[in-house]
């Protein structure tokens, strides 16, 4: 008799240095459903997939699928088992047919051994009729719109009879017609005995996709039930450990710790975020709260000229501006530590002195030429100011640990004086102590007189050394919280739920 379940991930454990991504934890999947994962950040959603997928290997436990104990480690054997992923970032080539895409590196062949081309947009075109798909398969994948590449990406994991998908936010740069056809298609899947997993942090797509749902919590099992057996609020619940009942459900009063505004935003909206609304005053930290994809980093990058600003006004010391680019940001004295530090955020084969001297070097220059020896000097007072644990300013950045690279990020910004430093992510992936050192500097900046706008996936890091807080869900603001009346339950109930505790 055919097992039930299609999968089983037996007592999972995976710990990285200094966290514990997954403990003992359970996962079943019955064979030709929708099962929903979810979890707030950090609860080991991806851990576990990516262990499922054999992108990490698990510390201990075992993995069941299909009738069979899975014991290779290689991605591509994973594949042929019939386990296939469909991530948010998808890997495309948009110069090539959506033919080529979806066979890659799997084409038919002739006897003779060449591309059987006619073969290949045969294949294809039937996988997409198969599920109503209205996409011709000679089309190349730019002139696709992101919901038809987002199908695409789907048609690929069919492609190689994928018996479970897992599909990683495929809903997240949908429209709403978008998400409808993907709806669709995951249904006609399901009819055809495709297994699939849904992970999502928009909590109503779960109950419009999902069969059932499994919670996960700070690397642990928490619970599985049906779609018919639980509701949002629930879900919150398993999701924060809090009750509902225990949340405070006073609206809190904004607290302003200086009357004087240095940025303020006014009903700003961009491609992704609409009518944002806050106030950066003055020595002020004030933190931006969200799960991953609620549009905080989008808020920094129309800040600092990344993203045009589509509605409403931007203001600097009360002044209106729009920037089209971030040397107007710098020139504004604005400066940004981007969330991918090591590929937007430093040149990690220049030396430390480089990269923390690249946007003051005019402050260096003395009658037409640079003053390699006072870019030396201050150079040398950052490295001591910011304890940056360096052998010297002319080591390559690359040998720095994560820790001291976001230092050198800080020293970048501090070097060209900027009153307003915009912070995406500036602990993720550094250790207990390079944290405490980064809190300790953002502390001295603000008594300092400069002002801090920060986006952090850790609450706990927020409720520490924010002023105020605002909780974002998908691309809107949600609520704002000041220090004296700071809520944790709240903050995570508005972020999960998309909306105020009632």
């Amino acid at each position: 008799m055919q097992n039930e379940n299609i999968l089983e991930m037996r007592k999972i454990d995976k710990a990285f240095p200094g966290v514990k991504a997954l403990d003992q934890v359970d996962f079943a999947v019955k064979r030709g459903e929708v099962h929903c994962l979810i979890g707030a950040n950090g609860a080991g959603k991806s851990t576990l997939m990516k262990i499922l997928s054999a992108a990490y290997t698990e510390d201990t436990g075992e993995i069941f699928f299909d009738g069979k104990i899975l014991k290779s480690n290689k991605t591509t054997q994973r594949r042929k088992d019939g386990i296939a992923m469909v991530y948010q970032e998808l890997s495309l080539f948009t110069e090539l047919t959506v033919a080529e895409n979806v066979y890659m590196n799997t084409y038919p062949r002739t006897r003779m051994g060449n591309v059987d081309w006619k073969r290949l947009y045969q294949n294809t075109q039937d996988l997409l009729d198969g599920l109503n798909i209205k996409i011709d398969a000679k089309s190349k994948v730019s002139e696709l719109n992101i919901g038809q590449r987002q199908l695409t990406e789907i048609m690929k994991a069919l492609a190689c009879n994928a018996k479970l998908i897992v599909m990683d936010e495929p809903s997240s740069t949908l429209s709403k017609s978008e998400f409808e056809i993907l709806v669709r298609v995951i249904r006609d899947m399901k009819e055809k005995g495709v297994t699939v997993i849904y992970i999502s942090h928009h909590l109503e797509e779960l109950f419009i996709v999902g069969d059932c749902i499994t919670v996960l919590r700070d690397g642990k099992f928490v619970t599985c039930k049906g779609t018919d057996e639980i509701d949002e609020d629930q879900l919150v619940e398993y999701m924060t450990g809090i009750e509902i009942s225990q949340i405070q459900k006073e609206e809190a009063e904004v607290h302003e710790v200086s009357t004087d505004p240095v940025l303020e935003l006014k009903n700003m909206s961009n491609y992704r975020v609409s009518n944002i609304n806050l106030t950066l005053h003055k020595g002020e930290v004030l933190g931006l709260y969200g799960l991953v994809g609620a549009g905080r980093t989008e808020v920094l990058q129309s800040i600092f000229g990344l993203a045009q600003i589509t509605g409403g006004e931007m203001r600097i010391y009360n002044k209106k501006v729009n920037f089209k680019s971030p040397e107007e940001a710098i020139r504004n004295k604005i400066g940004l530590a981007p969330e991918n530090r090591k590929m937007q955020g430093l040149v990690l084969m220049l030396p430390v002195w480089e990269n923390m001297s690249m946007v003051s070097l005019r402050k260096f220059r003395q009658k037409g030429r640079i003053n390699y020896k006072k870019i030396d000097m201050e150079c040398m007072d950052y490295k001591e100011r910011l304890k940056v644990k360096t052998p010297s300013v002319k080591t390559i950045t690359n040998n720095l640990s994560g820790g001291n690279q976001q230092k050198v990020i800080l020293s970048k910004w501090l070097m060209q004086d900027c009153d307003i430093l915009l912070l995406d992510e500036p602990t993720q992936g550094i250790d207990v102590m390079a944290k405490e050192e980064i809190y300790e500097l953002i502390r001295e900046m603000v008594e300092q007189g400069k002002s801090v706008l920060i986006v952090s996936s850790e609450l706990t890091e927020l409720l520490r050394i924010c002023d105020n807080i605002h909780v974002m869900y998908d691309g809107a603001q949600i609520m704002s919280s000041n220090k004296v009346n700071f809520s944790q339950e709240q903050i995570l109930y508005a972020s999960v739920a998309g909306r105020v505790a009632q």
